[in-house]
Parts: structure tokens; sequence; C-alpha cells
């Protein structure tokens, strides 16, 4: 029977560096399954010690460990996704059957190319004024699981093909029926090009077929398995890898700028327990040693010479469904509204992990926001921050010169040393894991 999940949890709006602590966690503790949840838009970057990179979507960041994943209840996959994934493992690192590595719970809701089609075309009736989204429809078949089920796929259903191709028909209607009458003068004049494109898909009958049999050959590769089942069935521990960061949950973060799923750690408790485990939780909170945001919404520490200074060489760059990469000092005010959101009667973070502090190293200093002037009035850590507030926010930054403050810069301990007492200002959870580097031999765990 499991007796241990580790919960990592992003403590800001994504892109954190769960992939590489999760990976790191992985080669550390052994554990017998990674669990997702969240969904298949995340991009979790896992680098090997050759330096080959592999961004995992719906395949847990403990796969080059040979540890299988399990898709569980609280997951929206992308069955046609996972065929591409599988194929580029296999393509790229000989992963043969990646397939063989997973395990799905039966009541995942899956995500289509007419979700997809729905996610953007959404994004671009709202012209210039962007929700933001990743674009892969996962938000849109989760809230039409919730609103009308009827019309969904299950990874139960994937299996039987004629409720695979009546649920595909009735999602693409749909969308045809809410969004197929926009015209060109609906959206900005630069995305007249992906309009017509994304309402040629919906009129494409052959690859409304293709997608049935992609789906359909989908449900015939999968292991449905019960989440009671697997932590009844396996000793040891599981690493629940959770795909949305905690300013993006549907209640806690800034609307209009989230996503319709919750984020926070207790949901992930909730499920564990609906599952029967009885064992021990260890809540890990994730976050970049400075800030990023990779689309819209609130980020008042945002600067353009940030980009250059700790993104320098980025793969992450401006696209039309997310937007803007941006970057800044570490905010202390946020942190704490995100640690705050986590720490309830029922759960609590154990641990801080601390990624890209490499980035810190090689720059020598360090800035964090340790509060906001708004309006002439000193706003410190511990409020509950909106959007107009986060609107009107000058930052106010400190700057740590770490040559100064760290005798050995070399000594990671006494790195991690200075590094806790800088957070001690912020919160009282310690820092657990400070990143170093991209690989797992990086990741310094205390």
């Amino acid at each position: 029977m499991t007796s241990k999940a580790y919960v990592v949890t992003d403590l800001g709006p994504g892109d954190g560096g769960k992939g590489g602590v999760v990976e790191a966690i992985s080669a550390k503790v052994r554990p017998h399954t990674i669990i997702k949840e969240g969904g298949a838009q995340g991009s979790h970057g896992v680098v090997l010690a050759d330096g080959r990179k592999f961004c995992f979507s719906q395949w847990g960041c403990g796969t080059f460990q040979n540890v299988p994943t399990y898709l569980s209840p609280r997951f929206v996959m992308f069955p046609i996704g996972l065929l591409n994934e599988a194929s580029a493992l296999r393509d790229q690192f000989g992963i043969l059957n990646a397939f063989d590595l997973l395990s799905v719970s039966p009541d995942c809701v899956c995500a289509s190319p007419y979700h997809q089609t729905w996610s953007q075309l959404y994004e671009l009736s709202l012209r210039d004024h962007p929700h933001g989204t990743v674009g892969t429809g996962v938000g849109k078949a989760y809230q039409q699981s919730q609103s009308n089920p009827e019309f969904s796929l299950f990874a139960r259903d994937l299996t039987d093909k004629d409720r695979v191709r009546l649920s595909l028909r009735r999602q693409r209607e749909f969308v045809k029926d809410t969004y197929g009458a926009l015209s060109d003068g609906d959206v900005l004049e630069a995305d007249i090009p992906l309009l017509r494109q994304s309402l040629a898909n919906l009129d494409n009958d052959e690859a409304f077929e293709r997608i049935v049999d992609e789906t359909y050959i989908v449900g015939q590769l999968l292991y449905l398995e019960d989440y009671h089942s697997l932590l009844r069935n396996n000793d040891g521990c599981v690493v629940v890898e959770r795909s949305h960061g905690i300013l993006t949950d549907s209640e806690c973060g800034f609307k209009p700028h989230v996503s319709s799923l919750r984020t926070l750690p207790q949901f992930s408790l909730k499920a564990l327990r609906a599952a029967g485990f009885t064992g021990k939780i260890v809540n890990l909170g994730v976050h970049r040693a400075y800030e990023i945001c990779h689309g819209a919404g609130p980020m008042p520490t945002a600067s353009d010479s940030a980009l250059s200074t700790l993104l320098p060489n980025s793969h992450k760059s401006t696209n039309r469904w997310q937007g803007k990469v941006r970057a800044g000092a570490l905010d202390g005010v946020l942190l704490k509204y995100a640690i705050d959101q986590c720490n309830e009667e029922t759960t609590h973070l154990d641990g801080l992990c601390i990624t890209w502090f490499d980035q810190i190293v090689k720059n020598g200093i360090w800035q964090i926001c340790s509060a906001y002037i708004v309006h002439g009035n000193l706003i410190r850590p511990g409020i509950k921050p909106d959007l107009h507030l986060l609107s009107s926010a000058i930052p106010v930054l400190e700057e740590y010169d770490l040559r100064s403050r760290v005798r050995n810069i070399n000594d990671r301990d006494e790195v991690l040393g200075f590094c806790r007492e800088v957070f001690s200002a912020i919160t009282d959870i310690p820092v657990r894991l400070l990143s170093f580097g991209a690989h797992k031999e990086d990741k310094h765990f205390r």
C-alpha cells in the first residue's frame, strides 16, 4: 500500500520549473508512480546529462527514471497528443512503447482538437483584450464536462468507436454553432489568417474522420486503472505532478487570467483521501528565483531589462495564444499570497523548491520585491491583492550582491543558507531544494 505522497505545486502562474524538481525527487525517492493532475497543456522540461531536452505534457517527469505515470481523475488528457508524445519519446530517446509506462483513470476527461479550436476562436474574439491560453483546449474540455457532460469523452469511452464519433460530432457542432459566424471584422487584422484556418478546420470532414480514428486508436492502447487500486496495490511513495500554478487557480487567481481548474494542494489531498490514501503527505511549493509569466495577467515587477538578464537564450517566445513572455524581480507579495492560499487547516506547505538560482549566481545580483507602493501607501506581504491594486503597484526592490553576502559562491550549503535567510522575511516555510542548473544533479536538497 502506498504510504507517502509528495505533492508538487507551482506557486506562480506556471513555468516555475516543476519538471526538473519532479525529476530530481523521482531520482532521490524512487516513487512507484508519478500522478498527473491538471491538463495536457503543461510543458515540463527535463534536461539529460548529454544536453538533450524533452518537454513532457502528459507523461510524468520521472519517465527517464523509468517511473510510470498515472493520469488521475483530476487530469484532462488529450488523446491525440498522447500519440504525438509517445512518437517523440520513441524517435528521440528510444522509448519504444511509452504506453507501457502509462495508466489512466477511467474518469479522465478528454480534450479534442475541437476544444482546441474553441479555445483559439474564443481568444481571437477577444481581440486586443487577451485572456491568455495555451490554446490546447484543456480548459474548454473541462468546462464542457461540467456544463454539458453528454458532449464529453472520458477515458472509459475511448474503446467504443460509436461513442467517440458521436461525442466528437457534438463537440464539433457546438463550436460551429458558437463561433462559426465569426467574420474577419470580428478579430484583429493580424489574426484573420488564424480565424480562417480555424473555421476551415471545423468544416473539414476528412480531418474529422482522422480525429475519430486516432482517438479510437488511443483507446486501444490505454491501460485503465482505478485510483484506489493504484494506491492500494503498490508499495512505497508517489509524486503528484501538477500542471497549473496557484496564481491561475480558477478561484484564487486573478480573473479573467485564470484556468478552469483548481490548483491548490488541498484538492490533491482531497482526491488522495477519497481514493483511500491514509499515508503521509509532503507538500512542496515550487518557484523560480525570479518572476516569469508567459501570457496575460498581473506582474508588477516585469521589466524589459529583466528579459535579457534573467531569460537569456530562453526557448520561451511570444506566441498568439499565450502572448508575451515577461520576467522580473522575485515578488515577495505575490509569493506570500500564493503560500497563504496553500496553507489551511488541512494542508500546509512543508518546504519550498527554488529553481533557476544558477541564473542569479551568474548575474551576481538578486533583486526581490519586498513591498509595493500603491497611491503613496506602503503595501507589505500578507495582503490579498487584486487586479486593481496590482495594476497600480510600484515594486519596492531590495538588491542583494551575492559575492558580498556569500563567502564561497561554490559552496551550495552556504548559498542555500543565504537563500533561506532571505526567504525568512517572506515566509516561515523553509527552502528544501535549491536548483543550480538544468540537470537533476544540480538540484541541492536539504
